[in-house]
């Protein structure tokens, strides 16, 4: 009896270490069923076929009969045989082995060339669905050729321009900085930064002693000369009469004279401190009580727009301290910094004095404000080896404001044919400017281009297409996308 139950221990551990060895199996194969197996000697434990002979009945059910699928991957697994360790997964990279940049390099390649060469499916890339967008060709819809506008590459009169960057700066002859002449105390200031004025408009009041004396002074003057005046008249009276002598005439007549000199002195002064004819008339009239109180009126000495304010309501004045600046922007000043080898080309041109051009900012990228070259700087900037050029900005609409950074040309000579498009055909991928060109109804082609210069909404193309080649103007974008869809992930299958 011992004898038989070890037996059966035995046979019960040993089903259960097959057991456990067929479950490991048929866990390593959950991923692929069919990897490794050879389905023509033994059917797997899921084919409800198990011990038919399929050498000699093909069942309709049956997808597997007669293959050895040792030696061929099944259609539901495509990574049968790939090396995942050496490149990524299909999925993630469907071009792998693929050469994406060669439709960067096939933009500078000449069309004729284009269309000798061959993809490999074994036929020409030009041809192939596949492999067409490495060429940077796009085979187009009617529905995409509605979206599409093209022009014909033209020629015209164009000078030499000279590109510069540089920095918009305020017109120092147009910039006042407004100062007391008097110590006083800030009583009421009128504007803050920013804000525009005119000519005369009031933008502070000083209440100051000194000028409350000299107005006190002005007065008691005036009334000294009359006095002087009328002695002077009863001398004279005097002398003609044969009572008065004639040196107490002359004495009378120099005391008159002395105070009417004061007088204008004083005049002068109050002048001086920014008081108007018609303001000093009153004081004399004893109808200022403003100024015999000390107050001064800050006036704006020009039109144009408040900079800063230096004080604040309450400061003490010290005599010519600054009080606020003014500047009038409506002409401003651009210093465009020129490459030392356009130094050349642009002095001898400038001395002519007719250099003018335009200017760009990034506030406004639209906009071309046109501008005119004054003069040159003394010396070269020793650390960029640009020299500066001054140049006169007219800013009537008062866009613009001194600090912006400016990209401009300057345009030099006579006038040549150049070839032009409008700026909505360019085109950038990466470092390299391209456009495409209408091959036939249904083919557009890459074509790279050195860009010459750029002037608002316009281009002038330096190479790259013939001059009637006919460019598309708008819709470029809707091309682009598909010969750059290698770097957006999808593309010809494998």
């Amino acid at each position: 009896m011992k004898k038989i139950f070890t037996s059966a221990l035995a046979a019960t551990i040993t089903l259960c270490f097959i057991a456990v060895i067929a479950n490991t199996a048929l866990f390593s194969q959950s991923t692929d069923p069919h990897a490794g197996c050879d389905h023509a000697k033994e059917a797997p434990a899921v084919d409800p076929h198990a011990g038919h002979d399929h050498a000699n009945e093909t069942p309709a059910v049956d997808p597997h009969a007669g293959h050895d699928h040792a030696k061929k991957a099944p259609v539901a697994d495509p990574h049968a045989g790939h090396n995942h360790a050496a490149a990524d997964s299909c999925s993630a990279d469907p071009h792998a082995g693929h050469d994406h940049s060669a439709h960067a390099s096939a933009g500078k390649m000449p069309v004729a060339e284009l269309f000798k060469q061959m993809c490999e499916h074994k036929i020409k890339t030009i041809d192939c669905d596949e492999c067409r967008y490495e060429l940077g060709a796009v085979k187009i819809t009617d529905q995409t050729k509605a979206m599409l506008k093209t022009q014909k590459l033209s020629q015209e009169k164009r000078q030499e321009e000279i590109t510069f960057r540089g920095e918009l700066e305020y017109d120092n002859q147009l910039f006042r900085t407004v100062a007391s002449i008097v110590p006083g105390i800030i009583s009421s200031i009128a504007v803050r930064s920013g804000d525009s004025v005119e000519q005369g408009q009031i933008l502070a009041v000083v209440e100051s002693a000194e000028l409350s004396h000299i107005a006190l002074d002005l007065r008691k003057l005036v009334a000294e000369h009359e006095l002087a005046q009328k002695k002077l008249n009863r001398e004279e009276l005097l002398h003609e009469k044969k009572v008065g002598a004639m040196q107490t005439v002359q004495e009378a007549r120099a005391a008159r004279d002395l105070a009417a000199i004061e007088i204008k002195c004083s005049k002068e002064r109050l002048a001086m401190f920014g008081l108007s004819d018609k303001e000093i008339s009153t004081i004399i009239a004893g109808r200022s009580d403003s100024t015999q109180k000390g107050q001064l009126k800050i006036v704006a000495p020009i039109s144009g727009r408040v900079v800063k304010v230096h004080v604040n309501i309450g400061s003490a004045l010290n005599e010519q301290q600054a009080i606020l600046d003014v500047v009038d922007i409506r002409q401003l000043r651009a210093i465009g910094q020129i490459k030392e080898s356009d130094i050349s080309a642009v002095l001898p041109e400038l001395k002519k004095g007719n250099i003018k051009g335009f200017i760009t900012t990034q506030a406004f990228p639209g906009m071309l404000y046109p501008v005119k070259a004054v003069s040159a700087d003394a010396s070269l900037r020793t650390t960029s080896r640009t020299l500066g050029i001054q140049l006169a900005v007219n800013n009537s609409d008062e866009l613009l404001r001194p600090g912006m950074f400016i990209e401009g040309s300057l345009q030099i000579g006579l006038s040549q044919q150049k070839p032009v498009l409008p700026a909505t055909a360019l085109l950038e991928d990466e470092e390299d400017s391209f456009v495409f060109i209408k091959y036939n109804d249904s083919l557009y082609l890459r074509r790279d281009i050195t860009l010459e210069s750029k002037r608002g909404d316009t281009i002038v193309i330096g190479s790259g297409i013939d001059e009637g080649a006919e460019v598309v103007t708008e819709g470029a974008f809707l091309l682009k996308s598909d010969i750059l869809r290698g770097k957006m992930g999808a593309g010809c299958a494998h």
